[in-house]
């Protein structure tokens, strides 16, 4: 059934990723659409009344490719998904057909729009661009690098040249993206003298990834979930996520995974260890968040005790992921990448006063809400 309803001036209508489960037909006010990449919000459209949103989910598109939050007071009409599509699907062939023309252009100029305006992101590293940026990385030294042990070497100059020639990839930013892999330690730069200016102060000359397959497999999955629509969270780090997966993959050291590639440890081992390094006091909720950011785990009690156990390689690859994440996220805020500015886990101060249940930050008795994460506290807090 039909029904109206009122957005304030601020409040969301939906987010990006969002499942659409209903159209909405504004009838007043004004609604801003716009891409959230990171910190930055970059502008999509302004719809104003008489506008529809929600109506890509009719071409097949299950989710909201942008936010929308009420620029004023908004009144929209609500139609349902499913009735509007038990409508559709009820009219005549003539009808349908000249529906689903429309629908398609509409679809297609709203791709174009998208694509300018985020061709238009400032971003050192543009979400909707970054696969392609470290695609040309990997394809730049596997076509034009040659193996000398362990390593693939290449010559950096002709690397740019690749790179800038078959990706369109600018050396600045080609320059940068290897630069995290040698700040995570994948690579190495060699550095040389100008021969046309010796007395310049050195450049690189050539570039040496150890494992090659970390970048393969960083553009793989990124490209894999940001293209796929409601998958945003899991490029999103997590520093809490990040120091236990440290955790529990510091502990899987000297453990033989079995013939499905999963480890077992000992569980009360692993807590300890969590809490004597970290300050971190292993919860249900920790298993609820590495789950919410890609990565499964269980415990298992036996006759022996209690066991953790997940897949080693893909706690391993998932945590690579995380890494070269994190770096980009510093990119896109400093401007380059800063090769001293290395990820560690960090223990926590251990707080002996009230604390929020939540996240475990410190509160006041007169606290209502956490100042951290926003939790609603009770008056026992």
């Amino acid at each position: 059934m039909n029904g109206i309803k009122i957005f304030k001036k601020g409040e969301s209508l939906f987010k990006e990723g969002e499942k659409v489960s209903s159209i909405l037909l504004v009838q007043s006010g004004s609604v801003h659409l716009y891409f959230s990449r990171g910190k930055q919000k970059i502008d999509f459209h302004q719809a104003a009344p008489h506008a529809i949103l929600g109506e890509y989910a009719l071409t097949g598109q299950p989710t909201h490719p942008a936010s929308a939050v009420a620029n004023s007071e908004v009144k929209a009409i609500e139609v349902p998904l499913d009735a509007l599509k038990a409508l559709f699907d009820g009219g005549t062939q003539l009808s349908k057909a000249v529906m689903k023309g429309m629908l398609d252009k509409l679809k297609q100029m709203t791709a174009d729009l998208r694509g300018a305006r985020l061709e238009r992101d400032s971003s050192p590293c543009p979400p909707d661009q970054t696969a392609k940026i470290f695609a040309a990385v990997f394809h730049a030294a596997k076509h034009k690098g040659e193996r000398k042990g362990d390593a693939l070497a290449i010559d950096f100059r002709l690397m740019k040249i690749y790179a800038q020639r078959v990706f369109l990839e600018s050396p600045k930013r080609l320059e940068q993206a290897v630069s995290i892999f040698v700040k995570l330690g994948a690579a190495e730069f060699e550095m040389v003298r100008n021969e046309d200016e010796p007395d310049a102060p050195e450049e690189i000359g050539f570039v040496r990834f150890s494992d090659i397959g970390w970048v393969e497999e960083f553009f793989e999955y990124y490209q894999y979930y940001h293209f796929k629509g409601g998958k945003q969270e899991l490029l999103k780090t997590d520093d809490t996520a990040m120091t236990i997966a440290w955790g529990f993959l510091q502990s899987a050291h000297g453990h033989e995974p079995d013939r499905a590639g999963i480890v077992r440890l000992d569980y009360a081992k692993v807590v300890e260890r969590l809490s004597d390094e970290f300050g971190l006091q292993l919860k249900g909720d920790h298993f609820s968040l590495l789950e919410m950011k890609g990565l499964l785990c269980k415990r298992q009690s036996s006759d022996a005790g209690i066991s953790l156990q997940f897949e080693l390689k893909e706690f391993q690859r998932v945590f690579k992921v995380w890494r070269v994440l994190r770096e980009i996220g510093r990119w896109n805020e400093n401007g380059f990448i800063d090769l001293k500015d290395e990820w560690r886990p960090v223990k926590k101060t251990v707080h002996t006063g009230p604390a929020c249940p939540e996240c475990e930050a410190p509160i006041q008795k007169e606290h209502k809400f956490c100042p951290e994460c926003g939790h609603k506290l009770t008056a026992a807090a």
